[in-house]
């Protein structure tokens, strides 16, 4: 079997997962959760909007290097940078609405590494692995899928934003999303630090969230009408964790 055959084969199941999870999503509220009031302003069907591709396909290939990371496999974590090599970043310098609950960080203590998503770096890492485990035909062929990617450019972009958020606290954003069309925002932190995602409308009533006790969180849903959205990312460890926030 070829290995970009394998590298479809992981990226479909990773992406069946990334279904699955959104799924769950739409399932009961987190008991721990603020109580849910009024309208939830989520509007069915939506329409996927002109750039959503980039984030499905971040979407994907931040799960599939948090299982390659955990299974300590080089083709997953070359599938997840085949397909991150796809899409491109715009820094989008957000403002946090606020800051809730959380411990000042420990005199001295740095914020843990940011999230890898570059694909160069996890191509370098996928092979690497590779040879580890004294796999140098596949390093090779890693290494040849690495440089074939890094020539044909990226093809759909989404907004980064950067940050860092205190032990057990919350951060807030405001983000508008459009109406009738998919919202969909991606929060990663490094591997082995637990971040969840909690989605409220403008009217304070929870409307999708993602907390399970992995190092990211991935919501989607549909807004009934163009609206304001807060975005709640949510550091469940003692650390002083760093993070990057994806939207449309």
């Amino acid at each position: 079997m070829s290995l970009k055959t394998l590298f479809g084969i992981l990226a479909m199941f990773a992406a069946l997962a990334l279904v699955q999870t959104a799924a769950a999503q739409d399932g009961p509220a987190d008991p721990n959760a603020p109580a849910m009031r009024g309208s939830d302003e989520v509007g069915k069907p939506g329409a996927a909007t002109p750039d959503s591709g980039a984030l499905d396909r971040l979407a994907v290939g931040v799960r599939l290097a948090a299982i390659g990371r955990e299974t300590k496999s080089p083709y997953a974590l070359a599938a997840a940078a085949e397909i991150l090599s796809t899409v491109g970043a715009t820094d989008a310098d957000r403002k946090k609405e606020k800051t809730e609950g959380g411990e000042a960080p420990a005199a001295g203590a740095q914020p843990t590494a940011e999230p890898v998503t570059d694909a160069k770096a996890l191509f370098a890492e996928a092979a690497a692995l590779a040879n580890a485990a004294s796999n140098a035909p596949l390093a090779a062929q890693i290494e040849q899928t690495a440089a074939a990617a890094g020539s044909r450019g990226t093809v759909v972009s989404y907004a980064r934003h950067s940050d860092r958020v205190n032990p057990y606290a919350t951060d807030v954003y405001r983000v508008r999303y459009r109406g009738n069309e998919t919202a969909r925002a991606v929060v990663e932190a490094s591997y082995g630090y637990d971040i969840d995602l909690y989605v409220y409308s403008n009217n304070g009533n929870l409307v999708v969230f993602d907390n399970d006790l992995t190092n990211i969180g991935i919501c989607y849903w549909t807004p009934a009408r163009t609206s304001d959205y807060f975005l709640n990312v949510k550091n469940t460890t003692s650390s002083y964790v760093s993070y990057v926030i994806s939207t449309d």
